[in-house]
């Protein structure tokens, strides 16, 4: 590099271009020990970058599966807690028994009082299994994760399946015994006959020729209208005048459809099922009216109900049913419904027909799932079956015992012990699922968890000892630097020696 050139300073260019390398590695290491982070952006590293996300997911997964493990514990303890006062309940109940049974030692009374305390804690049980729950979830009345699913989208639209009691998983059937129907009154008239374009008057029975006679329609109680006002039916009236004007009276709005079907008006309500209600009331003064209404003869009201499907329903059965349909008759309209099992609700098409249904949905009782990893199917299940009264014992149910006679009470020793086996086993499975599964997971998680989390510190957190040596050298570079730029800018002043020579 010559010195009597002065056009390029080729000193000072690369002293400034080591001072801009110097000052970067100086900035890079101070947001580096400002935010504790070797990687702040992916140009840092980019495939450290992409380690470090993956396993901070795992890790923030990690620890919501553990979240997950502890609130599982709890529910068990829940469950397991109130499992523990029924077992004193039925201990209750066999020593009751065990009173009654002797024969030497009670007379009639006694055992009646002795069977009113069984029916009390028998109410209690219920009670317990029903109220049992945890986060709004009932955990003993047999809900508790419930799974039905929906195999025939053409018959069922909806299903509020809460529990399936005593019955098997598997596939459950329906067999539509009683059709839904909506609340319904025709004209029957031979003037309503064809499409509806024929005066109400004129023909057939229903004559409005003489000057004066008109009829007003009610349905409910409501007064029907048209455009002008209150509907008046007259020599003028078509059919189509009277669907029309039903159908557009606002106060009828959502209640009942008018149509001409077959021939014949029929007004019908929208909805289905016994709480559905029509009235039709024709009133006014005709020359002539013979079966205004379906009822026949000179009638001018007529009223009817609609009516709920109904319908048995078969599940997979168990020891005691042998797998008998379960009659659903506690629903409405569509719905079909059962006081233990839950409801259903039928599509249109499969509740106005009676019908079989095979395998129309497929139900999995009692089954609790829990999440106790970061990733897809990492889970752990367990059941949880009913234990009301009506779903305890073996021999007989425990809801049916009377102690009131010896023998009466000898039967109940046998299935209060066979309920004493059910509850007690239940208990032990809870157990062994809170320890084995969820505890044990908890603590391997929490290993786990450690072992992420050094990883992603060993990828993304700054080593300070490092960082402060490389901060160090490069705060020593920069100020060195700025320094001899300061001497290569002074060089070009020797050329002016040159020049005076």
């Amino acid at each position: 590099m010559s010195l009597t050139r002065i056009n390029q300073n080729i000193s000072s260019l690369n002293a400034q271009r080591n001072l801009e390398i110097n000052s970067e590695r100086i900035g890079q290491s101070i947001e580096r020990l400002s935010s504790g982070l070797r990687i702040n952006r992916g140009a840092d590293d980019p495939a450290g970058l992409v380690m470090s996300e993956l396993l901070r997911a795992q890790v923030s997964g990690l620890d919501v599966a553990q979240q997950n493990a502890s609130q599982g514990v709890n529910l068990i303890k829940t469950a397991e807690g109130a499992l523990d006062e029924i077992s004193g309940m039925l201990r209750q109940m066999r020593d009751l028994a065990v009173a009654a049974a002797s024969d030497s030692n009670l007379n009639a009374d006694a055992r009646a009082a002795l069977q009113s305390q069984v029916e009390s804690a028998l109410t209690t049980i219920d009670k317990v299994a029903t109220n049992t729950k945890y986060a709004g979830r009932a955990l003993l009345d047999g809900s508790a994760g419930t799974n039905v699913n929906i195999i025939d989208n053409a018959t069922v639209g909806t299903q509020g399946l809460t529990t399936l009691g005593t019955q098997d998983d598997g596939y459950i059937s329906i067999q539509v015994n009683t059709a839904a129907e909506k609340a319904t009154s025709s004209s029957d008239t031979s003037g309503a006959a064809g499409d509806g374009t024929g005066a109400v008057s004129g023909t057939g029975s229903i004559d409005l020729s003489t000057g004066g006679d008109a009829l007003s329609l009610y349905i409910n109680s409501v007064k029907v209208q048209d455009g002008a006002g209150d509907l008046v039916i007259d020599v003028t009236t078509t059919w189509n005048d009277v669907v029309t004007a039903i159908n557009t009276t606002a106060a009828l709005d959502g209640q009942v459809t008018a149509a001409m079907t077959g021939g014949e008006l029929v007004i019908s309500s929208d909805a289905y099922g016994s709480d559905q209600h029509i009235s039709v009331e024709y009133s006014g003064t005709a020359t002539a009216v013979t079966d205004l209404l379906d009822s026949g003869g000179e009638v001018y009201f007529e009223a009817d109900y609609g009516v709920d499907t109904l319908a048995d329903v078969a599940f997979g059965g168990n020891a005691l049913d042998g797998g008998s349909d379960v009659t659903f008759n506690a629903g409405s309209g569509l719905t079909i419904a059962h006081a233990t099992y839950g409801s259903i609700t039928l599509t249109e098409a499969a509740a106005t027909a009676t019908g079989d249904y095979a395998d129309a949905l497929y139900g999995q009782q009692g089954q609790l799932s829990f999440q106790v990893g970061y990733g897809a199917g990492e889970t752990a299940s367990t059941s949880i079956p009913s234990v009301k009264t009506a779903d305890l014992g073996t021999t007989d149910l425990l809801s049916n015992i009377d102690i009131s006679t010896v023998d009466g009470a000898e039967s109940a020793l046998t299935v209060v012990d066979e309920a004493v086996s059910q509850v007690s086993t239940l208990r032990g499975a809870l157990g062994a699922f809170q320890v084995n599964e969820l505890e044990a997971q908890a603590r391997s998680l929490a290993i786990s968890r450690e072992n992420l989390a050094a990883s992603e510190s060993d990828i993304r957190d700054t080593d300070f000892g490092r960082e402060m040596a490389e901060f160090t050298t490069a705060q020593v570079l920069v100020q060195s630097g700025v320094a001899f730029l300061a001497q290569a800018n002074s060089l070009p002043q020797q050329v002016l020696q040159l020049i005076r020579g």
